[in-house]
């Protein structure tokens, strides 16, 4: 079925809804946005752990020099970044559809 602007309107591949702009075996916007949000959540269960454990060694084997507690803080915020898009990329692959 052709939309009033020509393009067709494919059903989403989880939920069947039609919409335009979408491809075959795509999921449309609200589909995605449900995805986003449960990859969101799982990623910072992920980094949040990973942190802890990294805050954790780097307060175990933290020198004794001054900076260190200033190294070991972005040492350890670097560490949630990372981990978080690591983990938000990978949960969004790997989810179920």
């Amino acid at each position: 079925m052709l939309s009033p602007g020509g393009s067709a309107e494919v059903p989403c591949a989880r939920c069947g809804e039609r919409s335009a702009g979408v491809q075959w075996g795509e999921l449309c916007a609200n589909c995605v946005k449900l995805r986003k949000r449960r990859a969101n959540r799982v990623s910072s269960l992920i980094s949040l752990a990973g942190t802890a454990l990294a805050a954790a060694y780097v307060s175990y084997r933290l020198p004794a020099i001054p900076n260190a507690r200033i190294y070991a803080v972005v040492l350890v915020v670097a560490v949630y970044i990372i981990l978080r898009r690591i983990a938000t990329r990978v949960a969004m692959e790997f989810l179920p559809r």
